[in-house]
């Protein structure tokens, strides 16, 4: 739950470490899926020995700068994310500046690459608020934007045979 200056409330449903996780296995596969075309493209190309690190290069930046291009670019989300309908936002609840998904994205090595993203795991479990490392130093957090609404609020209400709706402001 957020308090905004003008004192309103607004709570925000923290992503789970599941849908995280999910949402990181989406995006990778569409990475594998790159590079498996990449090489597909530069094995037709017929590229001399002494030229083919630049194509590598060309070919792996734009993983290097994955996370960082989609989430800046795409509101403060990545394909993945996007497909489990997570986002990034600042902890007040506002979009994030470029320097924090910055942020976010140069300590993804430490959090994710590195670890294995066991640091990025146990961080989440811990803090509450669903950060990891990127995330606190960021001052951000991923939000699930699901409606948290089951049917027992919905058809499955018990409402009386004599109930009739009052509209007071009117």
């Amino acid at each position: 739950q957020i308090e905004t200056a003008q004192n309103i409330s607004i709570t925000q449903n923290v992503a789970g470490v599941g849908e995280r996780i999910l949402a990181y296995l989406i995006d990778f596969v569409i990475m594998v899926i790159y590079v498996v075309l990449a090489f597909f493209m530069m094995a037709g190309l017929n590229v001399a020995g002494d030229q083919e690190w630049l194509f590598v290069s060309v070919i792996f930046l734009p993983l290097l700068l994955y996370f960082l291009l989609w989430e800046s670019l795409w509101n403060g989300r990545s394909p993945g994310k996007a497909a489990l309908e997570l986002r990034v936002v600042k902890l007040d609840g506002s979009k994030p500046a470029f320097s924090n998904y910055l942020v976010r994205w140069l300590l993804r090595i430490v959090d994710i690459s590195i670890t294995s993203g066991s640091v990025a795991v146990v961080t989440i479990l811990l803090t509450g608020r669903g950060q990891r490392l990127g995330d606190l130093a960021a001052g951000t957090t991923v939000i699930s934007e699901k409606s948290r609404v089951g049917l027992d609020r919905t058809v499955l209400v018990n409402v009386p045979e004599d109930y009739r709706p009052q509209y007071p402001q009117v």
